[in-house]
């Protein structure tokens, strides 16, 4: 036997020892298809180690002793934690996810991880998910959204998960109330003209130094709103369109038109719209910047601005609806300086059933209708509106 260790008796499955501190030790000696194997047993009793020898039986190759198994299991235990999440972000971002949808996800997962800290995935079970989501009283179908895909990109991209380990798969994505069932859409002129007026910055210091003191940025706070206000984009569109993902083109005889952004919709498709004078400088400034700002900071400027006129917050989502309502009521239709027809009428000449096939091979090759609204952003604090040739050379 070697080591100094003598039998002291035999089992179904083998035979034991006597080890130190006075335990019997149950080795398991079987040969199984011309096989030897030995296996020193984690039991504590002949039946133990009859149950065991059952699992050996069942499998002789994959047997795994319950020391083995658990070191087996730690070794491959899947944790929702810094490094693992930051994986899945630059997943994302290799994906083309928005930046804003980026930072949203990590939030989320990140409030995941707080709540099961040092906790093997695999071990989570559902009701443990909707306990921890009944302790957090917004954003739940946020929440869910973010977990799943995260828990997605683990069985699919990594491999570390299985369908069978996965709580999340039975975790239902809640069902979203119609927003007109909450309450009334949109927005009046009238009230984005004052808050755009509102839309100030404040003053404020790092770790109470008054050598960095600092003003609030808020002028591309006014932008995005400009462009939401004035064209309808959602706010992705104007996330994209700021990052350079866009095409600003100054026309060469402007008019109330001054120039087309083309950018990615979001249906997928490429889209031109027209924009006046001032939609223009706030896409040139946006684009200048490198980014739109972060939600979270459009939220903050937009609340204490909202609060100073004692209205209730405005969200920026909805401003695409106000748009178009807008846009039924009191919009006017604004052609390129050098003239043009509209769709239906060229539709009928050419003898295409419907303007959207006109529209699919030749909008292309012209500067689209603007629909303008009577919307006066003024702000005391806005650059100067650059001419337009100066606008054209930047």
């Amino acid at each position: 036997m070697g080591s100094g260790k003598v039998w002291t008796g035999k089992w179904q499955g083998g035979r034991t020892f006597t080890a130190k501190d006075g335990r019997p030790v149950y080795v398991l000696r079987k040969m199984v298809a011309g096989k030897t194997y030995t296996v020193h047993l984690d039991a504590r009793s002949e039946t133990e180690a009859e149950a065991e020898l059952a699992l050996f039986m069942r499998d002789p190759e994959g047997y795994r002793t319950k020391g083995e198994a658990q070191k087996l299991k730690q070794e491959s235990a899947v944790y929702l934690d810094a490094p693992t999440v930051g994986r899945y972000l630059d997943f994302m971002r290799r994906a083309g996810t928005t930046k804003r949808y980026v930072s949203s996800v990590g939030f989320y997962l990140a409030a995941w991880a707080e709540a099961f800290s040092g906790r093997d995935l695999r071990t989570v079970t559902l009701q443990d998910l909707l306990r921890e989501l009944n302790r957090q009283a917004t954003a739940r179908k946020n929440r869910v959204t973010a977990l799943k895909a995260f828990c997605a990109w683990l069985r699919e991209e990594e491999g570390t998960l299985t369908v069978a380990e996965d709580a999340t798969i039975s975790l239902k994505v809640p069902v979203s109330r119609p927003e007109k069932s909450v309450r009334e859409k949109g927005y009046s002129i009238e009230t984005i003209e004052r808050l755009y007026r509102a839309i100030t910055g404040w003053e404020f210091t790092n770790f109470d130094r008054k050598d960095m003191r600092r003003v609030t940025d808020v002028q591309c706070v006014r932008d995005v709103l400009c462009l939401h206000a004035k064209t309808g984009m959602h706010g992705t569109e104007i996330e994209r369109l700021a990052q350079g993902e866009g095409k600003v083109t100054v026309l060469k005889e402007p008019g109330e038109i001054a120039a087309t952004l083309r950018f990615v919709h979001k249906s997928g498709r490429v889209h031109v719209q027209s924009i006046d004078r001032q939609a223009l400088a706030a896409a040139q400034r946006l684009q200048a910047r490198g980014a739109a700002p972060v939600d979270s900071h459009i939220r903050r400027v937009v609340r204490r601005a909202c609060k100073s006129l004692g209205m209730e917050l405005v969200r920026f989502g909805e401003l695409r609806h106000s748009f178009v309502t807008w846009a039924s009521e009191c919009g006017q239709e604004v052609r390129p300086k050098s003239g043009g027809l509209p769709l239906a009428a060229i539709a009928a000449v050419v003898g295409h059933t419907s303007p959207a096939t006109t529209k699919r091979f030749y909008e292309n090759v012209a500067v689209p209708p603007m629909i303008k609204v009577p919307l006066r952003l003024e702000h005391p604090e806005d650059p100067a509106v650059l001419p337009l040739k100066a606008a054209a050379a930047s």
